[in-house]
């Protein structure tokens, strides 16, 4: 036997509406006449009594990929998306995020390092980088951080990709911030 299933419908089989990009449906595939054939439905759609005689039965999301070729590329990349997030900042611990990640999308071929400055009197460094998606030109600085800043940068940047990664889940708290809460929870004690 051939096995052959067609891809997602555009619409749902009983109501006729047009799937949203991302939508939960309920798909089914049904044996007639020695032939498969599927058949999508919307949630609201969808009711028990339609599984019933049908060979296979699972849900999934709609993808639409015009709407999907829309998005910006660092919405599939939780690590470029959290770089964008605070490369514009002010703050150091997010300049210091903003400059550990783009090190990693360097090492992940995501950047490219055109230049960086040779400052030697200790102000600003500025490294610029070309993101090899749409060759957009990225100036990021660096400000002599010390290594705390690259560490408390390095644990807000975790729990943003954690958070990004998985936003149905809360972040965890770091091993640095449960060590420090058992020490001042301890200081407190002695008191």
């Amino acid at each position: 036997m051939d096995i052959r299933i067609s891809k997602c419908a555009h619409v749902c089989q009983s109501s006729g509406r047009n799937f949203v990009h991302e939508e939960e449906i309920q798909s089914l595939v049904r044996v007639s006449e020695g032939v498969l054939t599927r058949e999508d439905y919307a949630r609201d759609a969808w009711h028990s009594e339609l599984a019933s005689g049908a060979f296979c039965v699972w849900s999934s999301k709609y993808y639409d990929p015009k709407v999907a070729e829309q998005a910006s590329p660092e919405v599939f990349s939780p690590l470029r998306q959290a770089f964008y997030e605070s490369v514009e900042s002010e703050e150091r611990v997010e300049l210091a995020k903003a400059y550990l990640a783009a090190q990693l999308l360097r090492r992940q071929k995501a950047f490219r390092r055109i230049k960086e400055s040779d400052e030697t009197d200790g102000s600003t460094k500025i490294t610029l980088y070309t993101d090899c998606i749409g060759e957009r030109l990225i100036e990021v600085r660096d400000p002599n951080f010390t290594y705390a800043e690259l560490d408390a940068a390095r644990n807000a940047l975790l729990d943003r990709l954690q958070v990004l990664e998985s936003p149905e889940c809360p972040p965890e708290k770091s091993e640095q911030e449960n060590v420090d809460a058992e020490t001042s929870d301890d200081n407190e004690t002695e008191q």
